[in-house]
């Protein structure tokens, strides 16, 4: 398998590729952080309040689509096919999202089920089922199944997977976070805000909108990512 740096490079490098297609499908989340922001600068008044309710729920499934949706459209790219049908992707993406939610839900609670027992079971059940969200979009696999064939995918190899999946979102989240607070600090000048205010509670607007920004457009390489290893750890699974 691939080492957790050259999984991240290759996860820039398709994002570079296809940056106008990947980063204009999650800019779609911006929508309702702008409703979202734009509801919450007046007074509060039952109107408001079900204009923001409204706003983060769209936010929510906007957000749970481009989960499936995204890594389907990775998963094509990586196939080499000549033209990606994203329609067709869209399509499936609505068609998979219950059945992911499902099995997302069953990781939680087998790995809230871990925690009750000890820390080391909830590691443990992580690695094993960390990448059956990914067995539902690629291996049409559901429910336990799902888990089951996550739980293959590491076997006889738990070590080497379990550093591949956390310490790549470790290490490109740390980035982010310090790439994040440079621009914060660059833009403090240009708007003559006090840097204690980007650490306060109340933070300015604007420090809030340029964060939101900076995630949003990073989430593809998150997707990318696990892309990318799951089908690494499906290629290279050893045989019984």
């Amino acid at each position: 398998m691939s080492g957790v740096i050259n999984l991240l490079e290759k996860s820039f490098e398709l994002y570079r590729k296809h940056f106008s297609l990947l980063a204009g499908y999650v800019a779609w989340l911006l929508l309702p952080f702008a409703a979202l922001v734009l509801f919450s600068l007046p007074k509060e008044n039952v109107f408001l309040t079900a204009l923001l309710t409204l706003s983060s729920l769209a936010q929510t499934i906007i957000g749970l689509w481009l989960g499936v949706f995204i890594p389907l459209v990775v998963y094509d790219l990586l196939s080499k096919k000549t033209k990606v049908k994203l329609l067709e992707l869209q399509n499936k993406a609505w068609g998979l999202l219950l059945s992911v939610i499902f099995v997302a839900i069953v990781e939680a609670v087998v790995f809230l089920g871990g925690l009750v027992l000890l820390i080391v079971p909830a590691f443990i059940f992580w690695i094993w089922f960390s990448m059956a969200q990914f067995a539902v979009m690629f291996d049409d696999k559901k429910g336990l199944e799902a888990l089951a064939w996550s739980r293959e995918l590491v076997r006889g190899r738990f070590w080497k997977s379990a550093w591949r999946i956390a310490a790549g979102p470790i290490l490109f989240g740390f980035i982010v976070i310090i790439g994040t607070y440079l621009i914060l600090f660059l833009l403090s000048f240009v708007f003559q805000t006090p840097i204690s205010e980007i650490f306060s509670e109340t933070t300015p607007l604007w420090v809030d909108v340029v964060s939101t920004i900076i995630e949003t457009f990073s989430l593809p390489i998150f997707m990318i990512y696990f892309t990318l290893l799951y089908t690494e750890l499906r290629q290279t699974k050893p045989k019984l």
